[in-house]
């Protein structure tokens, strides 16, 4: 299994994220592979890869994608770096999950660390002691098996700036018969914004939530998969078991 992140001018938490990751019994089972997406400042001491530039979000998973096509490991994750968790098996159990639910596309459940939680409610921890059926996962710490990879190949380059590509491959894995789940037995905590918290990009948080908003509707709605979007889109702001 590929285990990838990417960094961009956060280095203590991307090597935070990666010590998290070595305590798994696994780890040395998987293949690490830290982005650097093309920092201005130091990097991470676990990083693999470097950008030349800021390929932000969508940019960088499309470098992950293609690399995890070219080699032969039949599951990646993509964690955000800004994740805690505990755990020695946390990546055994998350891959264990997708095996026994026969999964293409995977996330544990996440809590927020502040007040407010995700927007998309299928993505909270509902309790139910299941892998519960969802229409799309909101991408901070998603697994995707080959055929979900092979399917996607590339995400669209319009959705770079990481606000679509989990809509677009919710789409893809319904219209392939692809089977995506979401764990109530395993949680990670995201610490939400931090790349603006830690000014660690010039653009405030909301002209930059303005921007990919706008840049994600753009391409949905000139698309032929506007009402499959649209559709997506409500179902999962009123999520609920």
């Amino acid at each position: 299994m590929l285990l990838a992140t990417l960094n961009y001018n956060q280095p203590e938490l991307t090597d935070n994220l990666v010590e998290q990751l070595k305590r798994d019994i696994t780890f040395n089972q998987h293949e690490l592979m830290v982005v650097d997406n093309g920092s201005t400042e130091g990097l991470a001491k676990s990083t693999t890869h470097k950008l030349p530039e800021n390929l932000f979000f969508g940019g960088g998973l499309n470098v992950i994608l293609d690399y995890f096509l070219n080699f032969d490991h039949d599951y990646f994750i993509l964690f955000n770096n800004d994740l805690i968790f505990h755990g020695p098996r946390v990546l055994e159990n998350m891959l264990k999950e997708v095996k026994e639910n026969n999964l293409d596309l995977y996330s544990p459940s996440i809590t927020n660390s502040s007040g407010g939680q995700c927007h998309w409610k299928q993505m909270w921890n509902w309790g139910t002691g299941t892998v519960r059926e969802v229409g799309f996962i909101d991408f901070m710490c998603p697994v995707f098996s080959r055929k979900m990879a092979e399917t996607i190949k590339h995400f669209p380059d319009e959705l770079f700036l990481g606000w679509g590509p989990d809509f677009y491959a919710g789409i893809l894995a319904k219209e392939n018969n692809l089977k995506m789940g979401v764990s109530d037995n395993i949680n990670l905590t995201h610490l939400v914004g931090q790349t603006f918290k830690n000014k660690a990009i010039e653009i405030k948080e909301d002209d930059f939530c303005q921007q990919a908003d706008g840049n994600m509707h753009r391409y949905f709605l000139n698309s032929p998969m506007k009402d499959k979007f649209l559709t997506l889109r409500e179902k999962n702001s009123n999520y609920k078991i």
